[in-house]
């Protein structure tokens, strides 16, 4: 969950570094540093833990700005090994200090290796796998660093990507790259590399994204790439509007401004896919996808992506007559895997470059079966690793919670169960009459956002409790459960989420005045059953906020009421989502949280 981003050639990048930093915030991380070298082997390093407002003060007092330097690295830690110290930040060196080591994500074997360099009486001075592998280095060093990269890695267990200087030779960078992502632009003499396309975007417009296993040399401006000891080539990409670094606008927050966003992704995830006009669906992929003789879908996430593959499977199952199963990513990389003939593995990752949602693309792709991936960055390994794909077109989403990727990512869904359902039953009437109503839904969440101020009164009084339970069944069930997970993410505050359906086998034993039940009851099938439900809370003097179709008539039910717009049953997934997101947002502000940065959590997760 660390990221790096390194710079070669002559010009002062000083003020550079620290606004890179500042455009990876996002990612989650708990200190920084900034690192340059120059050919007559000076050196230069500032650290410090946190924010990265205080590594930007310490180098605004330190840093020799007249000084020409010719390698330069910024670098935020996740602390994975070791406390958040600037001992374990790093970068990390050999004990001759010549070499000097970045690494992202972590490694797995570096106790074994540490033991085995502690008997050859190596010391260390931080408790991170980072500088193990800077001792490795060291001690395995053939005389040729290329070589000596090569042998490291191969000792080296789960992911890397690392940044490697040796101080003898200090205007060649070299990186390596397992897993973990890496990019590369090179223009004339200057010389970019990054583990986030977003760091780059901004004087960036093609790059070169690093496969596994390979090596790449940047020297004046020129880069090679080896991968087994033999130099490859790559292709450059383009940076799409999608990779532009993103801006605040008007908002106090990124959180506020992506939520804000949710009608507009929801239209782009439908445009050029369904002609509204004929209410048909136009789409390449899906065609392809039409070819293939499916029978049955298995679904691979985690997180809120997990939750919203969750309603893409009812809706596989209601709409398509297609069995489907939902599994979270790291169990699946460790239960037993039995594929299944006719299968579609889909893949979804919000981050995009999940680990154990890339582990579990592997496992499938090993047999030979058909992977779809769902995701929002173009490029991203998810998306190179599968056979097809559709991406949500979600624009950057900057911070930690995912909001609006969730409603794009749920918009995918409905749109390939609704061309399975065409494909398959051929009912169009039914078909066309979901379409119209698709085609009404970016307006109904725009007018939630319009009508935000409603909410005022109950986060006023909601933001006293301590305690939540969030309830629904079926489809508003999980819909219930991502409601349930932002306010843990924002607030810290302590959220339950149940089926109204499983209160009488143990939670109802919680329910107490001051642990309010937010319960989605929207009209549809089992709205009189979770009213009897809830008749059992109010039994027990619980406040309920009830979130509600407009000019619902059970009013004796309710404390407080969230109105939603009327749409067709099926959608009704999409529309709590604005308000109990707000709600989180809000209460989070009103206990003075850090919505963008919650505690401890990272956009990207690199352990299973």
């Amino acid at each position: 969950m660390c990221w790096i981003f390194a710079y070669n050639w002559k010009e002062n990048a000083i003020p550079l570094l620290v606004e890179w930093l500042r455009n990876l915030e996002y990612r989650g991380y708990d200190s920084a540093w900034v690192f340059w070298i120059n050919s007559d082997w000076a050196k230069f390093f500032e650290k410090a833990v946190w924010k990265v407002s205080n590594l930007a003060m310490k180098v605004e007092k330190s840093a020799n700005k007249d000084w020409k330097y010719t390698s330069w690295i910024a670098h935020t830690r996740w602390a994975t090994h070791g406390w958040v110290t600037e001992e374990n930040t790093h970068p990390h060196y050999s004990e001759d200090k010549r070499f000097f080591i970045v690494h992202n994500w972590i490694i797995e074997n570096y106790i074994p290796l540490k033991e085995k360099l502690v008997s050859k009486w190596y010391k260390f001075y931080s408790d991170t796998d980072t500088e193990v592998v800077a001792k490795l280095i060291q001690d395995i060093f053939t005389w040729d660093i290329l070589e000596t990269i090569e042998l490291a890695t191969k000792q080296l267990v789960w992911a890397y990507a690392l940044w490697i200087i040796d101080t003898h030779n200090p205007e060649v960078l070299y990186w390596a790259k397992l897993g973990s992502p890496m990019i590369v632009w090179i223009w004339e003499k200057w010389s970019f590399l990054s583990s986030d396309i977003n760091a780059v975007s901004w004087v960036a417009w093609e790059f070169i994204t690093l496969e596994d296993y390979e090596i790449v040399k940047i020297e004046n401006g020129v880069h090679q790439i080896f991968s087994l000891w033999k130099e490859v080539s790559r292709k450059w990409e383009k940076i799409t509007a999608e990779f532009e670094t993103a801006t605040m606008w008007e908002f106090n927050t990124f959180t506020e401004k992506e939520i804000h966003e949710a009608p507009e992704v929801l239209k782009n995830v439908f445009k050029w896919r369904i002609d509204f006009d004929t209410k048909t669906i136009k789409s390449e992929t899906l065609d392809e996808l039409n070819e293939c003789d499916i029978k049955r879908i298995e679904i691979i996430a985690s997180g809120s992506s997990y939750f919203a593959w969750v309603t893409g499977s009812y809706w596989f199952k209601e709409i398509s007559g297609l069995p489907c199963e939902v599994r979270i990513s790291p169990e699946f990389l460790y239960d037993t895997f039995i594929p299944q003939k006719k299968t579609l593995y889909i893949f979804m990752s919000q981050s995009w470059e999940t680990a154990d949602v890339r582990e579990s693309v592997k496992i499938v792709k090993e047999k030979w079966w058909l992977t779809f991936w769902i995701v929002n960055v173009v490029g991203s390994t998810i998306a190179r690793m599968c056979d097809m794909g559709l991406y949500t077109h979600s624009w950057t989403e900057v911070w930690v919670a995912s909001t609006k990727n969730i409603i794009g990512q749920l918009g995918v869904l409905m749109l390939m169960a609704l061309n399975f359902w065409i494909k398959g039953n051929l009912q169009m009437r039914e078909a066309k009459d979901l379409i119209g109503k698709i085609w009404e839904l970016p307006n109904k969440l725009k007018m939630q956002l319009e009508n935000q101020v409603l909410l005022d009164p109950i986060i006023e009084k909601y933001s006293k409790y301590k305690n939540f339970f969030f309830l629904g069944r079926n489809l508003q069930y999980w819909t219930a459960a991502e409601a349930s997970l932002k306010l843990k993410e924002l607030t810290y505050l302590h959220a339950e989420c149940y089926s109204t359906g499983e209160l009488k086998h143990w939670p109802l034993a919680l329910v107490w005045p001051d642990f309010p039940c937010v319960v989605i009851n929207t009209k549809w099938l089992l709205r009189d059953k979770t009213i009897s439900n809830i008749r059992e809370i109010k039994a027990r003097d619980t406040t309920v906020l009830w979130v509600v179709t407009v000019w619902d008539i059970s009013k004796e039910l309710y404390d407080d009421t969230i109105e939603l717009p009327k749409s067709h049953l099926l959608l009704s997934p999409f529309l709590p989502l604005i308000p109990m997101w707000l709600m989180a947002v809000w209460i989070a502000k009103k206990l003075w949280k850090d919505v963008d940065k919650p505690q401890n959590l990272a956009k990207s997760v690199t352990v299973e």
